[in-house]
């Protein structure tokens, strides 16, 4: 779903006779997610005095997936359109990556954002395993670690899935989210990464 959230300032900016005029800025952000790069991105457009120079600040935004420019003819009015990109994850406290994997820098922006601890080549894997797992339940952190391997915390449990997240596995992890489910139940750790089976601890 996309919100819209609409911006309105003034600027000054240097005609062609070499005098300031003041334009009306209208910007448009169309997006579910907001992020505090849009509050800098105001600050540095407030401060522009030309129409080229509005342009170069808006293409240096990485979390700005399209935009539009338009100026009124006759009028001394600039409207912008911002389509920005939704984060799906934020890797390390650095950087955000989009459903297309395409990464960005991390603005201190959470919302509710999973945050994952693990390395940065493991991109593709981990929003693989956000997909999937939340098909079953919602995601707020994932971990991996050498020794531990996977581990992904929900907001009642902790699911552990070893070094190598299997088919075998996921559909372990379906079939016991289903149970539990069906049996009203919340184990605080649900252990995935047994061959023949799936272990459960109810309490801290």
């Amino acid at each position: 779903m996309h919100l819209y959230k609409k911006i309105f300032l003034t600027i000054s900016i240097l005609t062609s006779t070499n005098l300031l005029a003041e334009y009306e800025i209208n910007i448009n952000f169309e997006s579910g997610f907001e992020f505090k790069s849009q509050h800098s991105l105001i600050t540095n457009l407030e401060a522009t005095n030309s129409k080229r120079q509005v342009e170069k600040i808006i293409r240096s935004q990485d979390w700005i997936k399209n935009y539009s420019i338009i100026q009124k003819p006759f009028q001394n009015k600039i409207f912008i359109n911002i389509e920005n990109r939704e984060p799906i994850f934020i890797l390390n406290n650095q950087f955000f990556y989009d459903e297309d994997l395409y990464r960005f820098k991390f603005d201190q922006s959470y919302k509710k954002i999973i945050t994952v601890n693990a390395p940065d080549s493991f991109a593709e894997q981990i929003l693989e395993i956000i997909i999937k797992v939340e098909k079953l339940i919602k995601v707020q952190s994932i971990k991996y670690s050498f020794t531990n391997g996977w581990e992904i915390r929900t907001e009642n449990s902790l699911i552990r899935f070893g070094k190598n997240i299997t088919e075998k596995k996921l559909q372990n992890f379906e079939d016991t989210m289903n149970y539990l489910f069906e049996i009203g139940k919340n184990p605080s750790i649900i252990d995935i990464r047994y061959k023949d089976g799936v272990a459960l601890k109810y309490g801290k």
